[in-house]
């Protein structure tokens, strides 16, 4: 795509110096003072029949669990953006469309949050296209509903993008996290379904929101080694071997390697898929890059019909990783560093950068595929747990899992909010 094209001069700079250089979305790391409470998972999915007790306008539930629209769908004709076009205005999608909505239960979060990342599992068949909101409780008033997300699979008639222009005396929108400027206690999410078509409809299977503070935490958490010495057979893909966007796919080449990997345990060969297809299919038209996090697991979730569930997370250490390692589950997460901070690093440093974790040492250290190496043969690589634990904390615990359709996240991972 032209806005991701790069002259060679620098793509020359990019493969030396950083990784994924154009579509980081900046550091984020703690202030200074108390530890914050550890990072929790809120997720409502279909597999636990959650969405008959949502609020639902216009909206059904389905025999498996799954929100859809119905006949009582209103039908509107409010032109609606559909993303961002090339010469930097915004398209719109003027013809009739229905929509429905389902407003979540309210989530008190023991502790408060200052930081919320929403992930979702959708069909959106071509013609239709999902909308995520949040509002969070503050000191007992509720903030506005944040918009995270407008996804589809396709980019007609909608093209998935995020939403600027949100910040207020409550929070900021940074593309797809929520940051709050005051502890809340209680959060809300609302899920939106549209469709241009009569007779199609977009399919919710879930929903989450990885809820954390802007604090985080000091250190790595006790391991109890359960998993060193595991390795998980993870496909290699390098992002640097497509110069028309290569060095700042690292998000959706390291989603393609968690593909990869399901695609060849669970027999479906429909997963393995190529890393341009990838970033095609998470590329955000008004950030204008391939790394929102809540993009690659939504795409990931999408392809081959819901094989797989996918959630972004915040984890506070590998203890939570070997969890996911030992239960076959490998994991991508997001890392910065400067130069000399993480040892065999392919570039010297990055401002924004994701890698799959796929094992630990028996030593502990952390095994991992680094899409920014050179060739597919040679991404991998291992970390020192140390080193890496710290990269990380600059996303404070980001990470993206992929687990088979139809089965529960393993709830001893992280603390569930339910």
């Amino acid at each position: 795509m032209n806005a991701r094209s790069l002259s060679t001069l620098a793509l020359l700079l990019a493969s030396t110096q950083t990784a994924c250089v154009s579509q980081q979305k900046g550091r984020e790391d703690a202030p200074a003072g108390e530890p914050g409470t550890p990072a929790k998972l809120w997720r409502r999915s279909a597999v636990e029949r959650d969405f008959e007790r949502f609020t639902r306008e216009g909206l059904s539930v389905t025999s498996d669990g799954a929100l859809v629209l119905d006949a009582s769908a209103r039908t509107d004709s409010v032109p609606v953006p559909t993303g961002r076009n090339e010469e930097g205005g915004t398209r719109y999608h003027e013809a009739t469309y229905r929509l429905g909505s389902a407003v979540s239960e309210v989530q008190l979060v023991p502790g408060g949050f200052t930081s919320v990342v929403p992930s979702f599992d959708a069909l959106t068949p071509p013609g239709t296209w999902v909308k995520v909101t949040l509002a969070a409780r503050i000191e007992g008033t509720w903030t506005k509903d944040y918009e995270l997300g407008v996804w589809a699979f396709d980019n007609e008639p909608v093209a998935r993008h995020s939403v600027d222009g949100q910040g207020d005396a409550d929070g900021q929108v940074y593309t797809d996290t929520l940051n709050l400027k005051r502890r809340a206690d209680a959060l809300r999410m609302t899920v939106w379904l549209f469709s241009s078509q009569p007779e199609a409809t977009p399919r919710v299977r879930a929903l989450s929101a990885a809820v954390s503070d802007k604090q985080g935490v000091v250190a790595d958490a006790t391991s109890d080694r359960a998993a060193w010495g595991t390795v998980l057979e993870v496909p290699g893909h390098s992002q640097m071997l497509y110069p028309d966007g290569g060095p700042v796919w690292c998000s959706p080449t390291s989603t393609t390697m968690l593909l990869g990997y399901w695609g060849q345990k669970l027999g479906r060969p429909e997963l393995t898929t190529t890393v341009p297809s990838s970033a095609d299919r998470t590329y955000d038209w008004v950030y204008k890059g391939t790394g929102n996090w809540a993009f690659n697991t939504a795409y990931a979730s999408a392809i081959g019909d819901g094989a797989l569930h996918g959630a972004v997370l915040r984890l506070d250490g590998f203890a939570q990783v070997e969890r996911l390692i030992a239960a076959g589950i490998p994991v991508s997460i997001s890392i910065a560093y400067e130069e000399g901070e993480l040892t065999g690093s392919p570039v010297r440093s990055s401002d924004g950068h994701l890698i799959v974790l796929r094992g630990f040492t028996p030593d502990g250290d952390v095994v991992c595929n680094d899409p920014a190496f050179k060739t597919d043969e040679t991404v991998g690589v291992t970390y020192k747990r140390d080193e890496l634990w710290r990269a990380w904390q600059h996303s404070r615990g980001a990470a993206y899992v992929l687990w088979p359709s139809g089965s529960a996240f393993p709830a001893e991972v992280i603390g569930l909010l339910r």
